[in-house]
């Protein structure tokens, strides 16, 4: 195979360093991404003998990104790994290390608009805030719904169109994935994850997963979203999330959302619904005290939403925003707690998402009358 020379680099804020050969069909991007956060907590009513007020300065993300394109502009190849120390799973100082560095890893191809492939470690097309760059949510983090009933990483095929038909105005994925979530070495059983997610945008094509409306332009543009997802003898609490079962047994559930985004001369608003119902089925792990089977813990059936909007200041690159979530249970016997969150949030941008300094104050209530106040600060730097 005859060598081929890259040309001269181009540097692009927001995505890299890129270098490409002449007839473009070898390409590699090199990105990085720090965000650094600090958070202060603070429960009421107080609990006697607890840190009841705590503060927090952390690399939340270190982040380093490959991508790019090899043998033809229509094979490309994405590699995103995770460096900082939550990222790692390091936690009250502990050296062990839980999480993979990988954080991503997957192959596009797509020769055909209609019908795209892609394979590997991504996220599981299923809703629009877990999906969306993590660099470009409109808040420090992602809602409280979004945390509880969002759809996590996983190894799998994902058959999809970034504009069906070329009307500009459809997209689609459907996937199956392994159900086992990332960091998972090991021979698994059958259950699988099976979603499928279809997106119109009844005004035209436009950038609705950032969640900032920088173009700030005149014409309304609109998505209205919907996506579903079965998941087969899942042996996490949360759908691919959360912690394994005490019981060691299973869960088949079933998963749905829907979520609109609207954008508008800089004023953007997101608006999401969250359902989850599942079966549970114990796996007999003996009480090592009493000889007897742990007890069966009880499903995260539940509901839950979120709504934002945000409005970039005139003539600045200033944005106030605000956000409400809130989850349900379903049923008496669901572990889900009723919780609510609300708060509003202040960004400014550098340049854009590339580089930005945001504030946001969340207020919390719900089960057993506990009360939380969280206020962040978190820098962004993406080149």
């Amino acid at each position: 195979m005859a060598e081929r020379p890259f040309g001269s680099g181009v540097f692009k804020p927001g995505k890299g360093l890129t270098f490409e050969t002449k007839d473009k069909r070898f390409s590699v991007t090199l990105g990085i991404v720090s965000q650094f956060l600090y958070t202060v907590n603070d429960v009421r009513p107080r609990v006697k003998n607890a840190q009841n007020t705590s503060q927090s300065f952390e690399v939340r993300r270190a982040r380093l990104i490959l991508q790019g394109n090899v043998f033809s502009e229509h094979v490309k190849y994405y590699s995103h790994f995770q460096f900082s120390p939550r990222d790692l799973g390091y936690s009250n100082g502990s050296a062990t290390i839980t999480q993979s560095p990988v954080f991503l890893a997957f192959a596009t191809f797509d020769r055909f608009k209609n019908l795209t492939l892609q394979v590997g470690q991504q996220w599981i097309p299923y809703s629009h805030q877990r999906t969306a760059p993590i660099t470009k949510l409109q808040f420090v983090d992602f809602s409280l719904a979004s945390a509880e009933f969002g759809l996590e990483r996983d190894i799998g095929i994902d058959l999809l169109s970034k504009n069906f038909l070329g009307l500009d105005r459809l997209r689609y994925h459907v996937g199956v994935f392994m159900g086992e979530g990332t960091n998972y070495a090991k021979l698994s059983d059958l259950g699988m994850i099976y979603v499928g997610r279809v997106e119109y945008l009844p005004l035209g094509d436009f950038d609705d997963y950032p969640e900032v409306d920088f173009n700030r332009r005149l014409q309304p543009k609109l998505a209205i979203s919907a996506g579903y997802a079965y998941n087969k003898g899942d042996r996490r609490n949360k759908a691919i999330n959360g912690a394994a079962f005490a019981d060691g047994g299973t869960m088949d559930s079933h998963n749905a959302t829907a979520d609109v985004i609207f954008k508008m001369a800089g004023f953007s608003m997101l608006g999401d619904f969250w359902f989850r119902y599942g079966t549970r089925k114990g796996g007999g792990v003996e009480d090592m005290t009493t000889g007897d089977d742990v007890p069966i813990e009880r499903a995260r059936n539940g509901i839950g939403g979120t709504a934002q909007a945000g409005l970039l200041i005139p003539h600045a690159p200033v944005e106030i925003a605000g956000r409400y979530s809130g989850v349900r249970p379903i049923g008496d016997t669901s572990k889900v707690l009723e919780l609510d969150e609300a708060g509003p949030g202040l960004s400014y941008y550098f340049a854009e998402h590339s580089v930005k300094l945001q504030l946001d104050y969340f207020h919390g209530w719900g089960a057993n009358d506990v009360r939380t106040n969280r206020l962040r600060l978190q820098l962004t730097l993406t080149f």
